[in-house]
């Protein structure tokens, strides 16, 4: 055993026993003193702590000398509370076992390229699931009530009368100004990502400009927090007589009227916020204030709504808790409140979610119209992109129903259910087949009306949704633990030459013949044209206004997604071919342990390489067409900037200027040919130079 062991886990067997202290001090010839002395000490004497646990004499005091009697040698021994201990353990004996067959006599030199993969794979998902730390990401439409649900589901509530309430701003939507971060830290705090002055003062630009010309304006959230920081409210007057209507007074409105000058509003109202003044970056719970949960509830809204002086305009959330606040998990969690969606899905914070393989994406919608519009776009995003998410097991769907909506639908004889329980059945039986019919696998499906369903149950549906992902990692470790044992026993040196010799030429004509790329099949400039069509006008003008640069509506970042979703689309059939090359060969070589372990490798190589190409093409789309799109496209920015306010058909309108402008614009299809060569390098680069490296090989 160790020099020293945690004396929680000796503390935790005994309570979990029951024994009695002054029991066990006396099984051990010792005084309680002593004994207690010891259990509030932070580590024990390994040779005390094994006395100590065998004289609990209980399976767990068992287990845990066993635990600290193993020998590791090429991975660091995990925590014993770790969910996953056994896999890593056994991993680790793998690794030993490959070690010592590496330096026997018995080993040819033929092997070692298998073995390094073997070993080099072991400790890659051995390195997955060592670490606990995962994410929760909630994406919906707005005013779904995704804030409430994560609210009730994570048990972050503050009391409201008789009843609790979501410790975030919450309503009918358009509440949160900015995507909200919850972590996991010694003390309750809050930190804030502002935005740069420069985006404030092109914030305060688009409200004073929308509000002098009845031309645009802001979202409203954001409107609240610019008029809030500069103290430029809008003000309702209550009526004074019977029959008359409340009035509103806009002191921005008062202000421009005043001034005459919109330049000189928009430098007045910038001067009012006092930005020099607002710094701060976070702020953390002092020992002696009051309640917490209050305390983060006032601030959170105070900042979100720009009412708390030290802060300005706020980028990004983060609400920083101890473990114990959130419901009992045996991950280090991260919950994710992104910002609700309003027209296009194709968001970069969206898309970092989606394609992280530590999260699982929770994909909300009202239970009325279940699975929804913008899930069922975020799915098919999802595909098209070739993220992985959905074959990972890394996206769920979770229908809010509100009041008695699960009591008022009808099955497909027209009768209503009898339960809420029969409600969500047939609700999900309608939701399968949706999928079914927009062509998309199906996710797993859950149900939450926060007021009568069990928020602790959606919780525990939501970690197990997190355990799916670590069970496919623990299951690929056992296929190559199994592996490396069937590598050690049956290599056949002779064999294995005639067989990789076979490999490398077969792989090596494969790519040869897979070298040119097919053409262009969906320009990414469609993609741009598509999403306008499904985005808000007033995300599309505040885009044009900043040439592009919008995270709402990201010009660049969605160009690089056509371009993504292009080179999905051209190679998606090479990539079967090149998977039927590997299974033809595994159909003739399968029978050698460590050839069939090189091709298995070989398969989930070309998958991971797959997954790079397309990150790497929607980056280089989005760097290539971003340089164009601020500098020479100012022709498109301003027609597009002097359509807006002219009367409806804007988005088709500016749809049409966008297609126009890309498939004539000197300048944009420069930038169409770089961003195709660059595909092409990145093509040759990551998967046919990879696809003949891996399978190369020489006698020595």
């Amino acid at each position: 055993m160790d020099d020293q062991i945690p004396t929680s886990l000796i503390r935790m067997a005994r309570d979990r026993s029951r024994v009695r202290q002054a029991d066990l001090a006396t099984k051990l010839g010792i005084s309680a003193s002593v004994l207690s002395r010891l259990e509030a000490s932070e580590t024990t004497d390994a040779k005390m702590a094994k006395r100590y646990l065998e004289a609990l004499d209980t399976d767990l005091g068992k287990e845990i000398i066993s635990f600290f009697e193993r020998r590791w040698r090429h991975l660091s021994r995990p925590d014993f509370r770790h969910p996953d201990r056994e896999a890593i353990w056994a991993a680790e004996q793998a690794l030993q076992k490959l070690d010592g067959f590496e330096k026997s006599k018995e080993f040819d030199p033929i092997l070692q390229n298998p073995l390094n993969n073997l070993r080099k794979r072991l400790s890659a998902d051995v390195d997955f699931i060592r670490h606990t730390e995962h994410g929760i990401a909630f994406l919906g439409e707005i005013g779904v009530g995704k804030t409430t649900a994560l609210s009730f589901v994570t048990n972050l509530l503050v009391p409201d009368g008789e009843k609790k309430t979501s410790v975030f701003p919450t309503g009918s939507g358009r509440m949160t100004v900015c995507e909200v971060a919850i972590k996991i830290a010694p003390a309750y705090g809050i930190a804030v990502d502002s935005m740069k002055e420069d985006e404030i003062r092109m914030l305060v630009s688009d409200l004073v400009n929308g509000i002098a010309t009845g031309k645009g304006g802001l979202p409203s959230e954001l409107d609240r927090v610019i008029r809030n920081m500069a103290d430029v409210r809008r003000v309702t007057i209550r009526s004074r007589k019977a029959g008359e209507k409340p009035t509103t007074v806009d002191h921005l409105k008062e202000l421009i009227e005043r001034m005459g000058d919109v330049d000189a509003v928009i430098a007045e109202v910038v001067a009012r916020m006092k930005l020099e003044s607002r710094t701060s970056t976070q702020i953390i719970l002092s020992k002696d204030t009051e309640d917490s949960m209050e305390w983060l509830s006032k601030n959170i809204s105070r900042i979100n709504y720009g009412q708390h002086p030290d802060f300005s305009v706020p980028e990004r959330i983060t609400v920083l808790l101890p473990l114990d606040a959130l419901r009992d998990t045996p991950y280090a969690l991260s919950v994710i409140d992104t910002k609700g969606v309003e027209g296009t899905t194709q968001r970069a914070d969206l898309m970092r979610q989606i394609e992280d393989e530590r999260t699982v994406t929770v994909l909300c919608c009202s239970f009325s119209d279940a699975p929804g519009n913008v899930p069922l776009s975020i799915m098919r995003d999802a595909l098209d992109t070739g993220t992985g998410a959905i074959e990972g097991d890394r996206i769920c769907l979770l229908a809010l129903p509100r009041n008695d909506e699960a009591l008022k639908i009808v099955d497909d004889m027209g009768n209503r259910p009898s339960s809420t329980e029969e409600g969500y059945a047939i609700r999900e039986g309608q939701i399968e087949q949706q999928f079914a019919t927009e062509g998309l696998p199906s996710v797993p499906v859950n149900f939450f009306h926060v007021e009568t369903d069990s928020a602790q149950d959606v919780w525990e549906w939501l970690i197990d949704r997190i355990g799916a992902i670590r069970a496919a990692k623990v299951e690929r470790i056992g296929r190559h633990v199994e592996a490396a044992d069937s590598f050690i026993t049956n290599a056949d040196v002779a064999k294995t030459r005639e067989a990789r010799t076979t490999i490398a030429e077969t792989m090596r004509k494969a790519a040869e013949r897979f070298r040119d790329l097919p053409p262009v099949m969906r320009p990414a400039a469609s993609n741009l044209v598509a999403e306008v069509k499904n985005t808000h006008q007033s995300s599309v003008a505040a885009s044009v206004s900043r040439r592009g640069d919008w995270p709402q509506f990201n010009a660049a970042h969605i160009l690089g997604q056509g371009v993504r979703r292009d080179v999905n689309l051209r190679t998606n059939d090479i990539f079967v071919r090149i998977d039927e090359a590997i299974e033809g060969l595994k159909d003739d070589f399968g029978h050698l342990a460590d050839v069939a372990q090189f091709l298995e490798n070989m398969c989930e190589d070309s998958q991971e390489w797959r997954k790079d190409l397309l990150s790497r093409v929607a980056l280089a789309g989005r760097m290539l067409y971003a340089p164009h799109l601020l500098n020479h496209a100012g022709d498109l920015w301003q027609a597009c900037h002097d359509r807006y306010g002219e009367g409806s058909g804007y988005r088709i309108d500016v749809s049409q200027q966008f297609q126009a402008h890309f498939d004539t614009d000197t300048d944009a299809l420069a930038t169409a040919v770089k961003v195709e060569n660059q595909v092409k390098i990145l093509w040759e680069q990551i998967i046919i130079d990879a696809l003949i490296a891996s399978s190369a090989f020489t006698e020595e």
